[in-house]
């Protein structure tokens, strides 16, 4: 799960500033201790906008688990391509040594059919 930035923060927190002021406009009252005419509007407006917002927090609650899902399985198949990266390279070292045991042998046998065909043209050399 991924932290907030700072401005998602500051975003919140202006939220929840606004919220608890429209929360206690309800709560004053007027001259003489009697609420203001407008209370009953205002105590509308707070409940739209407390559901609105958890409407949206709601609908962005989902939506984060499965970004948080798509990340896990973005990071799982990389997991598995380093993985698969790692035995190529194990497998094409291995090859590389078993060519250059291969290029040794061939070398040696190449020094023994030298020297073969030194002996022999010596003993053609002496028959003539």
């Amino acid at each position: 799960m991924r932290t907030r930035t700072p401005r998602e923060t500051a975003i919140l927190c202006g939220a929840g500033v606004v919220a608890l002021a429209l929360l206690m406009i309800p709560f004053e009252t007027g001259p003489g201790g009697t609420r203001g005419r407008n209370s009953d509007v205002v105590l509308g407006l707070i409940v739209g906008g407390v559901l609105a917002l958890a409407m949206i927090l709601w609908y962005r609650h989902p939506r984060s688990g499965g970004r948080v899902q798509v990340e896990l399985a973005a990071a799982e198949q990389y997991r598995r391509l380093a993985d698969e990266y790692r035995r190529l390279a194990d497998l094409a070292i291995t090859a590389q040594e078993h060519t250059d045991l291969k290029l040794g042998e061939v070398s040696a046998q190449l020094d023994y059919l030298r020297e073969q065909n030194e002996s022999l043209q010596k003993i053609l050399k002496e028959v003539e």
